[in-house]
């Protein structure tokens, strides 16, 4: 991925993999949310009536496709609404309880037993709902028992790990983190293929670092070789510390060499770790 910038990388992986959902708050300078399984930033976006390319600038979202539970977010332009109290949710118009129970991943039963509503289709504009609050689930719950399976794409990467002297388990997962192994994944920020290489990183590893052109969109072979190379730089720059190669990879050298590490990265770092430590190591 490689971003000058502070990126991200699953909420949702693969095309739904892994869902990650959400709970709002209200902060003392706005509206925050606290990201729940299940969520999505277009999902959080729309239940805010805002745009997704601003919660992602207001957060520093490079990759909007990428959040996770207990991310806590800014709400932009908000002010108090649309909660009043943390924990509270303010009906809106139109809104149901089935509605607002898969917004936040809960049964209608919940909601109605929290707030002692008999009848679920009598609620109204303005109204305060308590909504039943659950802990963050682990990302890893959700990931298949046996690990994934692709012979061929398998082979690239540990062909590659072998020359850079990676793990070849630690370049799976994060692969699959990346993009579950898709090499047609592509991020709303322009990262491409298999190990999520953003264009201008591609670039500037074809410009100084190889020499030529590769043809990362399309080829999973140069996609894997041009992903290990630009991690094993990582990897060098940071004294052999592979945590904070996995930070630089997903949200920026810059950031990294600072020693600013983002919750998200944080979470994603974890991730990784979880991903290899099940399936590979």
């Amino acid at each position: 991925m490689f971003e000058s910038s502070r990126g991200r990388a699953v909420a949702i992986i693969a095309g739904g993999l892994i869902s990650l959902l959400s709970v709002g708050r209200v902060a003392a300078d706005g509206v925050t949310h606290t990201v729940m399984p299940g969520d999505t930033l277009s999902g959080i976006a729309a239940v805010y009536s805002v745009t997704v390319d601003a919660i992602a600038g207001l957060n520093g979202i490079v990759n909007p496709n990428i959040i996770f539970p207990g991310d806590i977010l800014n709400i932009p332009g908000m002010g108090g609404e649309p909660r009043s109290e943390p924990g509270l949710y303010v009906v809106r118009a139109g809104d149901t309880l089935s509605v607002i129970a898969e917004r936040y991943g809960v049964t209608v039963s919940a909601i109605q037993g929290e707030n002692g509503l008999g009848n679920a289709d009598l609620i109204f504009a303005g109204q305060k709902l308590v909504i039943p609050s659950e802990p963050p689930a682990d990302p890893l719950a959700a990931l298949p028992a046996d690990p994934p399976s692709d012979p061929d794409l398998e082979a690239i990467i540990e062909e590659f790990a072998a020359a850079e002297g990676l793990d070849p388990g630690m370049v799976k997962a994060l692969a699959f983190v990346e993009s579950s192994w898709n090499q047609g994944a592509r991020s709303s920020a322009g990262a491409t293929g298999v190990m999520q290489l953003m264009p201008e990183t591609a670039a500037w590893l074809e410009r100084d670092v190889f020499g030529y052109e590769l043809n990362e969109g399309e080829s999973v072979y140069d996609n894997v070789k041009a992903g290990t190379r630009l991690l094993r730089i990582l990897v060098d720059e940071s004294g052999g510390d592979i945590d904070s190669a996995l930070a630089a990879y997903y949200q920026g050298q810059g950031a990294t060499s600072a020693g600013i590490m983002y919750e998200d990265t944080k979470g994603y770092v974890r991730f990784v770790h979880g991903v290899w430590e099940r399936y590979w190591r």
